[in-house]
């Protein structure tokens, strides 16, 4: 019985704790209602996601801050809640970039159809 509940208390921190993406790269899915993203690198990146056709209006800038870092070997989940603009069905482009400063050595984006 006490295996059991030990069992219990430890399976929560291995799933919640870092992950293994075999091809160390940026990852990334629609999963139930949320924006999984996954750094399988050794680097340090930071995102922002936003429905694609609010894009168009919108003034916006990479701002590296605590809030969208994601960390080697890490992984986010956004609630589509917390998606700018988000409605269910719509596309989200999701944008990745290295470093917390201009010039980035990597900035990348990708659409993400729901």
């Amino acid at each position: 019985m006490k295996i059991a509940y030990l069992i219990i208390l430890i399976i929560p921190f291995l799933s919640c704790s870092s992950f293994k993406n075999e091809n160390n790269e940026i990852a990334y899915r629609w999963e139930s209602n949320e924006l999984v993203i996954e750094n399988g690198t050794s680097e340090t990146f930071y995102y922002a996601a936003f429905e694609q056709e609010i894009l168009t209006v919108i003034d916006w800038a990479p701002v590296s801050t605590e809030e969208n870092e994601l960390l080697p070997n890490s992984f986010k989940t956004i609630k589509a809640e917390d998606i700018y603009e988000y409605e269910s069905g719509d596309t989200i482009v999701l944008y990745y970039w290295s470093g917390s400063e201009p010039p980035y050595e990597i900035f990348e984006s990708v659409k993400i159809e729901t």
